[in-house]
Formats: structure tokens, sequence, C-alpha cells
């Protein structure tokens, strides 16, 4: 039998934590702005990898928007409708929605509408239009319905990146930092 806080069955664990070094010093007391009284804003970053759910009705955009996303390791769900997407997004939390807005069945507009009137999972969460509607009354329906984004296709991948960037980011503490094993732990020197 161990004592209690040496590990063994029903314990708390309690690990060694290694905290990113802040880019920047503001000159106050570590963790502190400035004047020494005020935590410091977190440095941010973006999520990776994010869960995205992308509602694509056509095979091809759904592909590719697929695999620009897959190279930087996102998780993805795809579906093809917006019925389809108010139905995940009742189950499954998300960290982003790329929603096309010309749909069979349910629309874009529509089912964001849906995911907007929840109060609790994803009725928050940022959703982003990708349509090849590209007049300004189009992006103005877009925000209207509760969109939060807007990008035009055919997709850049440059274009998509920045926009996942700027709609998931976390406090840098929040993500897996390089120090990190995998298993919350620190790694051995």
């Amino acid at each position: 039998h161990r004592p209690a806080g040496q590990g063994g069955g029903g314990g708390a664990v309690v690990r060694n934590a290694v905290k990113p070094v802040r880019e920047e010093s503001s000159g106050g007391g570590e963790g502190l702005d400035g004047d020494g009284k005020t935590p410091a804003t977190p440095r941010m970053v973006p999520k990776c990898p994010a869960r995205i759910l992308i509602v694509e009705d056509h095979w091809a955009n759904r592909k590719l928007i697929e695999a620009m996303l897959l190279q930087k390791g996102h998780i993805l769900d795809c579906v093809e409708n917006g019925k389809e997407a108010v139905t995940n997004t009742n189950t499954i939390e998300y960290d982003l929605v790329l929603m096309d807005c010309n749909m069979p069945i349910m629309d874009g507009w529509q089912a964001t509408e849906k995911i907007r009137q929840r109060r609790g999972l994803n009725g928050s969460v940022p959703i982003v239009a990708v349509t090849a509607n590209a007049m300004k009354g189009d992006r103005d329906k877009c925000i209207q319905a509760g969109m939060d984004d807007y990008i035009s296709k055919p997709v850049d991948r440059k274009t998509l990146y920045k926009i996942i960037a700027k709609w998931t980011m976390v406090p840098a503490d929040a993500t897996s930092s390089p120090f990190q094993d995998g298993k919350g732990t620190a790694g051995s020197d």
C-alpha cells in the first residue's frame, strides 16, 4: 500500500507542466501586465486540430476543401445539405462550420438560422459561408442569416487557411505544446 500522493489506485495524479515561453514581455511580473497586478492577455493561436463540419452538396467542392483541411491535420465531418448539418450540430461539438448556401433539401441560410436558434451545443459556433455568390447583397444575406464570415468559390487555399485561423483562435497554453509527449506529461530531458 502506497501513501497518499505517491501514485497508486484512486489518488490524484499530479504531472509536471511546461509553460510555453512568451514571445514578448511587458516588463511586469511573470504572467502579469506591466503594472504587476493585472493578468496578462494570453497569446492567441489557431486551434489545430480543429473539429470542422463541411456542408457542401457538390462532391468535387467537398473533396477539394476536405483535402486542403486534412493537409493541416484538422478533424472533419462532411455532409451534403443543411438538414444533415442541423442534425450533426445537435450531437457533435464543432470549432467551425463551413456552409455552402445553395443546397437541396435545406439551404445554408435556413440551416444557419436553425443552428443559431439553439442555446446550447453549437448555438454560437462560427459559421462561414462558402458560396459561388460573390455579390455584396449575397454577403449581407449570409450575415443576416447568422453566418460569421464569407468566402467565395472557387476556394483559394490561403484564403481558407486564413479564415480557419481567424475563427479558431485559442489561448496558446490551451493547445498542445511542442514540449508535451502527447500523454499530458512533460517529456524527459
